[in-house]
């Protein structure tokens, strides 16, 4: 494959100067608002520190002639689990005009851009909309793995490394562009190839390697309370009729719904006691004894939380007589992210937590698929994924394999530091797929040129 320039937005560790350099791209510049991210970049690929920039708006007029455009800008404003508040975000949201400017002042030959699943469909799809209108203005062709189903031909917003077998679960957005033409579906076709998460498991030996930061054995144990919900969670799925394919797949389990009787479908708890004339203080004391997701102050729920609320008690209904009331009062006494399950595969043959992957979340003990990880999230070190069957958390390391980092690969050696940078990284293998494909396509010869751009608009 020919020589060519490339230029690494929003870089962070560099998931894909990874997969372009292996490809033969050169990197002439890269741009990353973290200090400690930048140094690390300047460390792992051996980049040049001049060619290292910082926030892209203060950089924008400094990028060079470039071949590709790879550009994984930020999540936060387009992710479900954010405020969703899109360009509205003035210090995230607009990231994306600037690659834009870029776009237009050094027309490169192709890009590749990444961002969360939810992207496409934020703002009811308008976002996407609109920024792949005025990019195609540009006169580049633009596609998205929103826009195909590489295997059923219907629309699908996500390409995850699982697809692919690799061990990871991370649906994500991506959208190529070409000053050429592109074909209709240009992404990867999934290969069917089976994930396995254990072959990618350090070894007894490798785990000795006591002179590697990224392995910490000692910070790879579950806390007791964590160990104890899950051995709990465990005893109350033995008490369901059909075992875990009782559990419900399409809504998480709130365990405070097995004997609550609070309102939530017309009004709030906390506007059923301002309707009976409660002072703040008395509000306050009463909204305590309530499970968190009910003391919000407002005079209704979202339709979503109402949905839950519903089916969860559904739920319990039609299995209360199963369930042993001491195995749920012992849970209930753990801290709140424990009184939660969600069960995420339900295809398993194993009622076993333990044989699976599991995930501490926020939203609840997250229960998967053992021959992949489910998405990582750069929030903090509790929240890495537990491998079931050997009872710990990931390393780091282990963690750098599943997004297809080489075993040379550097972190800071703080846990939740390298959670977060693995957090908000690209896999490097997908992205190599997708680029190869691009680049390939632009070696072809359109036998009529002109055909080819009087359409270019249309596409």
């Amino acid at each position: 494959m020919e020589k060519f320039k490339f230029v690494d937005l929003f870089a962070g560790l560099g998931g894909f100067h990874y997969a372009l350099k292996e490809l033969g791209g050169e990197c002439v510049f890269a741009s990353e608002i973290d200090t400690k991210l930048r140094e690390l970049y300047i460390r792992n690929h051996k980049h040049k520190k001049s060619l290292m920039y910082g926030d892209i708006s203060k950089s924008v007029d400094q990028v060079p002639p470039h071949d590709v455009l790879v550009a994984g800008f930020p999540c936060q404003p387009f992710s479900k689990s954010g405020k969703q508040l899109g360009f509205e975000d003035t210090s995230r949201g607009n990231c994306i005009f600037y690659v834009i400017d870029i776009l237009e002042r050094l027309k490169p030959k192709y890009f590749i851009f990444e961002n969360v699943s939810n992207f496409a469909k934020h703002n009811d799809g308008r976002t996407w909309e609109e920024i792949k209108n005025l990019i195609k203005k540009l006169g580049y062709y633009v596609r998205s793995s929103a826009d195909f189903n590489q295997r059923l031909d219907k629309c699908n917003i996500n390409l995850s490394p699982h697809q692919f077998g690799y061990p990871q679960k991370r649906e994500r957005f991506f959208a190529v562009g070409s000053l050429a033409y592109l074909p209709t579906n240009p992404f990867p076709i999934p290969n069917e190839i089976k994930p396995s998460l254990k072959k990618i498991l350090l070894s007894k030996k490798d785990l000795k390697k006591r002179k590697d930061s990224l392995i910490d054995l000692d910070d790879c144990q579950i806390n007791k309370q964590a160990e104890e919900s899950i051995n709990l969670w465990n005893k109350f799925i033995d008490c369901l009729p059909n075992k875990h394919k009782d559990l419900p797949s399409a809504f998480p389990l709130w365990l405070e719904e097995y004997y609550s009787d609070f309102p939530y479908a017309t009004q709030t708890p906390y506007q059923f006691l301002l309707d009976k004339g409660f002072n703040d203080e008395k509000i306050n004391e009463e909204l305590e004894k309530l499970p968190p997701y009910a003391r919000e102050k407002a005079s209704q729920f979202p339709l979503w939380k109402i949905k839950f609320i519903d089916d969860n008690r559904k739920w319990f209904r039609d299995f209360k007589n199963s369930i042993d009331k001491s195995i749920v009062d012992q849970i209930r006494k753990m801290d709140y992210t424990y009184r939660k399950l969600e069960w995420n595969f339900k295809n398993s043959n194993s009622s076993d937590i333990w044989d699976h992957t599991i995930q501490l979340r926020p939203s609840g003990i997250r229960v998967s698929n053992p021959i992949y990880v489910p998405t990582i999230v750069s929030l903090n070190s509790s929240q890495r994924p537990i491998y079931g069957p050997l009872k710990r958390h990931l390393t780091a390391r282990e963690i750098a394999r599943v997004f297809g980092f080489p075993s040379s690969l550097k972190l800071f050696g703080n846990h939740n530091l390298d959670t977060k940078a693995l957090g908000n990284a690209v896999h490097k293998d997908v992205v190599k797929l997708i680029a190869k494909n691009l680049l390939n396509y632009g070696n072809l010869k359109v036998i009529n040129d002109d055909y080819s751009r009087e359409q270019k608009i249309s596409a």
